[in-house]
């Protein structure tokens, strides 16, 4: 029912080569200097919670294609951080430096692929639509009920963008995926159930923090994204057990830094480190700007739609790529 969910909101879609001739040149200049500021694992939120269906099929806002996110378990953040400002696209993503006191906790993607834990509090004694203006819980009062503290492990995947009061006027607001919404575990560790089923949901206070990875095991997971080619290497970084603030890559000489231009906080454009663009050679920084895994360096091909001239069309969204590693010096 359309009062108890957050609004039926447009899905960001991964970036296309065509977004990247459109940015400025001032724009890239001065993302390029800001500096990292995602929230410290400790800390804990406290918002509203909404949910939504799903993200676009080509990916939400963090890049990820709906079928490679790490679990059903997903969750959106706030672009903007604009009290009673609802404007469509108030203003450039990545929000630019100078703009930075509007920024919202998806943070410009940096907080992507990170984990959070959500706890339940008290719930709304009225559905509400989340208009622009007419606050939350409106013509309601906040009520506990028996699913107080119930807890949600969920990753972020996407961005809240919409001119509503939620994803604007909370900063701390956390869309939940549908799904997800029946999976929160009781204080006593058993199920929840679906609460918007049993009309018990109606849009929560929740409290949340971020969290590494739970029960994190193998490595991280790569692909070349739609539109990939000999000159154009637009690789997805997803399976990350502490989120992504950075991928450094081997030019053959040195290592160099992506230049980010876009918010899609999973999504890279890097450079082949050798002439004929054959192999590549990247390693990532996590959330607490460290290199993962000591520095790991992680080497790979082109995708297989990429060889030749070719390159990788619509239909291939997610190309994924065998890797071999090798111990970094952690520098």
């Amino acid at each position: 029912m359309i009062a108890l969910r957050y609004l039926k909101r447009k899905k960001l879609k991964a970036p296309v080569l065509g977004l990247l001739a459109t940015l400025m040149l001032g724009s890239v200049a001065a993302l390029g200097v800001i500096t990292p500021d995602s929230a410290a694992a400790s800390q804990t939120y406290s918002g509203v919670g909404t949910w939504f269906e799903k993200v676009g099929d080509r990916g939400g806002a963090c890049g990820i294609p709906p079928v490679q996110i790490e679990s059903k378990n997903f969750v959106a953040l706030n672009v903007w951080d604009m009290p009673n400002d609802f404007a469509a696209n108030p203003s450039p993503r990545p929000i630019p430096a100078d703009k930075s006191q509007i920024k919202g906790m998806y943070d410009n993607g940096l907080n992507c692929g990170r984990w959070v834990e959500i706890k339940l509090s008290d719930f709304c004694s009225v559905p509400n639509g989340g208009a622009p203006g007419a606050g939350i819980c409106r013509g309601g009062t906040w009520k506990p009920d028996q699913y107080n503290g119930a807890t949600l492990k969920a990753v972020v995947t996407d961005s809240c963008g919409d001119g509503n009061e939620w994803c604007r006027s909370d900063r701390n607001h956390l869309d939940i995926s549908r799904y997800g919404v029946g999976q929160f575990t009781m204080p006593d560790g058993k199920p929840a159930g679906d609460l918007i089923g049993a009309a018990a949901w109606n849009n929560r206070k929740i409290d949340w923090s971020f969290i590494p990875a739970p029960d994190y095991s193998g490595d991280i997971k790569l692909a070349f994204a739609e539109g990939a080619e000999k000159y154009y290497a637009p690789l997805l970084i997803s399976n990350l057990p502490n989120g992504i603030h950075g991928v450094e890559y081997f030019d053959g000489s040195t290592w160099k830094r992506v230049v980010r231009t876009t918010d899609n906080g999973q999504r890279f454009d890097i450079e082949a480190s050798n002439a004929a663009k054959t192999s590549y050679t990247i390693r990532v920084i996590d959330a607490d700007d460290k290199l993962l895994n000591g520095g790991r360096e992680y080497t790979f091909g082109r995708a297989e739609c990429a060889q030749g001239s070719g390159k990788c069309g619509q239909s291939q969204i997610y190309n994924p790529v065998t890797y071999t590693t090798r111990t970094g010096s952690g520098g």
